[in-house]
């Protein structure tokens, strides 16, 4: 069932302020408060929680990891998208559920974002973002580069992988694993079709981005979804 988000806008600069609040409001009617200053910001924070915080780190200083906490001490759901430039992800090492937002970003993938948390129960087959601007979507069976505007169609097979590997990205995948997961096979049979399709998402996911592919680290048959930065 659709919710109406909290959303907490935090943006120094006047006329991108305007322009977010402006297009996040278009697009949706959010319940969205607007802060300019770390004042307001760190009040704000203290008394209130929200569904999602969208927050230029470059205006926080050395109080990011702080006011990060202070959020997530309120809502330990809370959906953070954060943005900088230059691009320094030390900023907020060790950080969890944070999405990161490169400048200068497509409002597209902003908006995509929200959208997706907007539908809690659709989760599984929303729209999730492998690297900032790529749009892997279940529910379609597509993957597209919003830089481009090159998409990929996957099959059936191929879309089931991807959403498992991308539910295990932080994790090593047995081949075993893969077998039984998306095809049931039993682990003792032995089979190409697993390699087939791995071969075939490969080239698919390096079609639309070089820096996005599917490793095989090692000979005991471990995969991973690897991210080039």
């Amino acid at each position: 069932m659709k919710q109406n988000l909290s959303i907490l806008l935090y943006e120094k600069e006047k006329i991108l302020n305007s322009i977010l609040y402006y297009q996040i409001l278009k697009y949706n009617n959010y319940d969205l408060l607007v802060v300019e200053n770390n004042e307001e910001l760190h009040e704000t924070v203290a008394n209130r929680s929200f569904d999602a915080c969208i927050l230029n780190l470059n205006n926080l200083g050395d109080n990011i990891k702080n006011l990060i906490n202070i959020l997530q001490s309120k809502n330990e759901h809370v959906n953070i998208i954060a943005y900088h430039e230059p691009f320094n992800k030390k900023m907020i090492d060790n950080v969890n559920k944070v999405f990161l937002l490169e400048k200068p970003f497509k409002l597209v993938t902003l908006l995509n974002y929200l959208d997706s948390l907007n539908y809690p129960e659709t989760m599984i087959n929303s729209n999730k973002y492998l690297m900032d601007h790529i749009i892997f979507s279940p529910s379609k069976k597509t993957i597209s580069n919003l830089e481009t505007n090159y998409t990929e169609h996957l099959t059936e097979k191929e879309n089931n992988l991807l959403i498992y590997f991308y539910n295990k990205k932080n994790e090593d995948i047995l081949k075993k694993d893969l077998l039984i997961k998306i095809w049931g096979f039993s682990d003792k049979i032995n089979t190409h079709t697993l390699e087939t399709h791995i071969y075939r998402l490969k080239k698919k996911l390096n079609k639309i981005d070089k820096n996005l592919s599917l490793s095989l680290r090692n000979k005991n048959g471990l995969y991973y979804l690897k991210y080039n930065t």
